[in-house]
């Protein structure tokens, strides 16, 4: 990493103002330096491109960095990229002309944009006299009344005779003090607000690092559109750097990505770490100024990170906004973008080109919503609350799908850690369950829980009432439904605690609910009763299924029904494809098996042929089933006890 530039917090600031009222001379005179750079500015006197300016301030432990926003109404989006990142404002107007529509214009922008703190500068001081200046003085301050720059310091200054540039510097270095640390999740996010080329270099992109760190040879992603890149190269203050983070106007060098691939407003970030969506839930405040209520499905301009994107204004909890009211609200876009909970937007209406309102989102991946649904909109109340709720909101909205604290903390852009406390909170006041995969703990709202349990009891149900014969429902056929809803570690883990509460109980391979018992119709009954009874009274020379069938000339369907319900009852063990045995009688053998190990040390299938008087294919297949089902277990031509 470069040695000759000390690694300091930048603090970014953001000019605004009417086209002609000074603000790049004024950047010049603070910084010495020109932003206007391009050929086009230099024709025209305007600033086309977000400029990017360093104060030096020696002993200061913060960078002062200036984006030096345009002021012309066409270009008024680029103004938004750029003022969407900063900490606070430069407010700068003319002394000789006062406060304009482009002034208020602005001015509206970085409110709605949350912008905390700032500095009012009545530029071209050396036009107008001292009177001019204490009547400027007091049509500003009731100007910005109520607002956030109700107490920001008014510094008249001249950018020709330098008059007042000191006591500006000093102002903006006072504010740097102030300036709270940046909120980091750690993953790294960048909104892109320059694309260009160089010689010897290629393609660089350019922005301001919202969260994370980029270090070279990493390899990124270029939301919405899913390029894959790597970092060849980052400057930091015009210097080759080995990596940036939060807070720093960066410059990365894409390794074999084209220009014409790239645009403002997309967004640089971690692989994986953004979704694209072409729908955004928030909350947006319909500006005083607009003079006119807002209608459903109004047809709006949406400014968020450094994007635009045209999209249908959907009102979710009213009929339409009214002028300085607020509202929930679904944007429908007409093309998709990325963002995350808590992002400030602006929106601008369709034509005439004019700011209108602006707020912050609150679901960055929402469903389609119903209007004056309840439970949508009480919902989006948590998305609104403190961490805590919209942690829980997260994991309510996931429904039935769990997740990991790293996964929240990517969805709503959080620092893990953090996260991580607040679910085990959750989790210990039981509004979370546990889901217990193989890798990390993942965690389910308890009412998505539960509902998850009333399902799997449900299907099973369903099951055991379209086949009202049977006791049991096969687990691979109940495995196969549920995780139609969830995952195979959630189905896991319920499947268990159900296990442990007895609500359900396994048997083989096959579920049943605990409870539940066999209802036949009286006719049905009395056929279980009449096979029950042929089965009993073969004693140990048991007969084969098919002959019952026949001697009862029943059909197969209505046979295998009622054979299947005796044996989920267990009144009668089927111990192989041939072999069914009454329970009495299978029982029976078990203890003279089990005397006959126990005198001797064992058995065989001629022993007990001999003992019971059988065929040899039932004393093999009563063997056997000893050793399936654990008790016995064969040692060479004998069966000896487990």
């Amino acid at each position: 990493m470069s040695k000759d530039f000390p690694e300091l917090e930048h603090v970014i600031i953001g000019t605004a103002g009417h086209i002609d009222h000074g603000k790049t001379a004024l950047i010049k005179a603070l910084t010495g330096i020109d932003a206007d750079t391009l050929a086009e500015e230099k024709r025209r006197g305007i600033t086309i491109e977000l400029g990017f300016i360093f104060m030096d301030t020696p002993g200061f432990d913060k960078q002062i960095v200036f984006i030096d926003v345009p002021g012309h109404e066409k270009l008024i989006k680029t103004m938004v990229a750029g003022a969407s990142n900063i900490d606070a404002a430069l407010l700068v107007i003319a002394a000789d002309e006062g406060i304009s529509v482009q002034t208020i214009e602005h001015f509206d922008i970085l409110q709605l944009l949350g912008i905390e703190r700032g500095i009012i500068a009545l530029a071209k001081g050396d036009l107008v006299d001292d009177e001019r200046i204490r009547d400027l003085k007091d049509e500003v301050k009731h100007f910005v009344k109520g607002t956030f720059l109700k107490d920001a310091p008014i510094i008249p200054v001249s950018s020709v005779t330098e008059n007042g540039v000191d006591e500006i510097r000093s102002a903006l270095i006072r504010i740097g003090q102030n300036v709270k640390k940046r909120n980091d999740s750690g993953i790294f996010r960048m909104p892109i607000d320059r694309v260009f080329t160089m010689h010897g270099f290629g393609t660089i992109i350019a922005g301001t690092v919202l969260s994370g760190e980029i270090s070279i040879d990493k390899k990124i992603e270029i939301f919405p559109d899913g390029i894959i890149a790597k970092v060849r190269g980052i400057q930091v203050h015009n210097k080759n750097k080995e990596k940036s983070y939060i807070g720093k106007r960066t410059a990365l060098n894409l390794q074999d990505i084209k220009k014409e691939m790239l645009r403002r407003g997309q967004c640089a970030g971690s692989s994986g770490s953004l979704t694209p969506t072409y729908r955004l839930d928030a909350r947006l405040q319909l500006l005083k100024s607009y003079g006119k209520s807002l209608k459903n499905r109004t047809r709006v301009r949406l400014h968020i990170g450094t994007d635009e994107i045209i999209s249908r204004l959907v009102l979710l909890d009213q009929e339409k906004l009214l002028p300085g009211e607020t509202a929930l609200v679904q944007f429908v876009l007409e093309a998709p973008t990325v963002a995350l909970p808590r992002d400030h937007f602006v929106i601008r209406s369709f034509s005439p080109l004019m700011t209108i309102g602006g707020g912050r989102i609150l679901d960055a991946t929402p469903t389609r919503h119903k209007r004056f649904d309840a439970q949508v909109i009480e919902g989006l109340r948590r998305f609104q609350g403190n961490l805590n709720e919209i942690i829980e909101q997260t994991f309510i909205k996931s429904n039935f799908i769990a997740q990991n604290p790293s996964e929240v903390a990517m969805k709503i852009g959080e620092r893990e850690n953090e996260v991580k406390e607040i679910i085990k909170n959750l989790y210990n006041k039981g509004r979370l369950k546990k889901i217990a995969p193989e890798k990390a703990d993942k965690y389910l709202h308890s009412k998505s829980y539960d509902r998850l349990i009333e399902k799997l009891l449900t299907i099973i149900k369903h099951y055991l009432s379209t086949y009202s014969f049977r006791l049991f429902m096969p687990f691979s056929d109940l495995r196969s439904q549920f995780l139609k809803l969830t995952d195979l570690h959630t189905f896991k883990t319920i499947i268990d605690n159900l296990l442990d509460e007895r609500i359900i109980f396994k048997k083989d391979s096959n579920i049943g609910l605990a409870g539940y018992e066999i209802s036949l119709k009286p006719g049905e009954q009395e056929l279980a009763s009449r096979i029950e009874q042929i089965f009993r009274k073969a004693e140990f020379t048991t007969p084969f299924e098919e002959d019952v069938q026949k001697e009862l000339s029943l059909s197969p369907d209505i046979f295998k029904k009622i054979m299947n319900s005796l044996i989920d009852q267990e009144k009668l063990i089927r111990l192989n494809k041939k072999v069914t045995y009454h329970k009495e009688f299978l029982k029976a053998a078990q203890e003279i098996v089990t005397n006959h190990i126990g005198k001797n040390q064992s058995i065989t299938i001629a022993e007990l042929r001999d003992k019971l008087n059988l065929s040899r294919k039932y004393a093999q297949g009563i063997l056997e089933y000893f050793d399936n089902i654990g008790l016995t277990k064969r040692k060479e031509d004998k069966h000896v006890i487990k």
